[in-house]
């Protein structure tokens, strides 16, 4: 598979490499949806696409997964950072972060990990 979904530091860490075909987009959310079954508390996610070196995808493939996530309650709101180096990576991300409209996820998009972890390790805002 041309990604890795991993727990570390407390964070869920997604790093793309290779081709990311909407089928691979389909299967992250599968592997995500399964890693979070087991977890008592929603850990805030970094996904990086900056190691995809071609994004075999279209608005579809997007939309569906921003759908399938729609669809979940989380046990608690969390943060997605998404890191994304290339005008096509940033074209995906961006439209992944509009199609988002859940409740109880916050998605920006950052062209490094150590932006992405920097938002990542401030302090929660009370109201959500």
């Amino acid at each position: 598979m041309p990604f890795t979904l991993r727990y570390e530091g407390g964070l869920v860490r997604v790093l793309l490499t290779e081709t990311i075909t909407g089928a691979d987009l389909a299967g992250l959310a599968v592997a995500a949806q399964e890693a979070e079954e087991g977890l008592s508390h929603m850990p805030d996610y970094l996904t990086d696409l900056s190691g995809a070196t071609r994004l075999d995808m279209g608005f579809a493939d997007v939309f569906a997964l921003a759908q399938r996530r729609l669809e979940r309650a989380f046990r608690n709101p969390f943060r997605s950072a998404l890191v994304a180096g290339t005008p096509a990576q940033l074209g995906i991300a961006r439209m992944y972060q509009t199609l988002n409209d859940h409740p109880q996820v916050t998605v920006r998009i950052f062209p490094d990990v150590s932006a992405a972890q920097e938002w990542l390790r401030e302090p929660r805002d009370p109201a959500g």
